[in-house]
């Protein structure tokens, strides 16, 4: 794999590609033969109760081109890896970074075009992908965790899917779906109703369509969720890299 660090909007994105950034125009520096230990499900899952995910990545003592992702910060002490600043996106090519994270200057039109682009490969995936029955149990993880990633398969905006099961009704399932497309900074997000029979069982299915700035704002100031909606216990689901 191929790490760039990419400093942007205050903010620095560790990027691994699986493909040479270099190939796609990318003239900065790149770290070559790096490997990279990220479950992203382990790291951000958050039960009820348990301290929000820092998602700290470290590099290990005895191979400094391997890195992990670690949940907090002092598991990653604990493992002895060194810190190393900024948070990790993993991509198949520099190009497709670009399509999610895209550059100051780089035309709106284009951007979208990217995003039409990256939608029809979406849509050929998933009629050539074979059918993804609903869990056969009534595990309401089960259950959100099929509905986010079969929403993530319908729409490639989507990067995370976040459960917020606490406080919810036992026939409710209620999901924050972040996407970068979402060009809404109002006050609180609103989610909409959308139903959900699984063999035979009636749920409703509330979706909130927010972006990564929106989330990361709810973390701190919970009045901007849906109302009676917590994001103390959550779990999040993103795609793998």
């Amino acid at each position: 794999m191929f790490l760039v660090i990419d400093k942007r909007f205050g903010a620095t994105n560790l990027v691994f590609t699986w493909q040479d950034p270099r190939k796609d125009g990318f003239a900065g520096p790149v770290e070559e033969g790096v490997t990279i230990d990220y479950d992203m499900e382990a790291v951000h899952r958050w039960p009820d109760g348990a301290e929000r995910p820092e998602a700290c990545v470290g590099r290990a003592p005895d191979n400094p081109k391997h890195y992990k992702v670690f949940k907090y910060a002092r598991d990653l002490k604990a493992a002895g890896h060194t810190p190393a600043a900024g948070k990790a996106r993993v991509f198949g090519s520099w190009s497709d970074y670009l399509r999610m994270f895209p550059r100051v200057d780089q035309p709106l039109e284009d951007w979208f075009e990217s995003l039409d682009e990256i939608d029809k490969i979406a849509r050929r995936r998933r009629e050539a992908q074979a059918s993804d029955p609903a869990p056969s149990g009534s595990n309401r993880e089960e259950l959100a965790r099929w509905v986010a990633r079969h929403h993530m398969l319908a729409d490639s905006g989507i990067r995370e899917v976040w459960y917020l099961p606490k406080g919810s009704a036992p026939d409710e399932i209620r999901l924050l779906e972040v996407s970068e497309r979402i060009d809404r900074n109002g006050n609180r997000a609103e989610p909409i109703d959308f139903g959900l029979e699984v063999n035979g069982r009636q749920l409703k299915l509330l979706v909130a369509d927010v972006n990564g700035q929106q989330v990361e704002r709810m973390k701190t100031d919970p009045s901007l969720l849906p109302a009676g909606w917590e994001i103390t216990g959550s779990q999040v689901w993103g795609r793998k890299g």
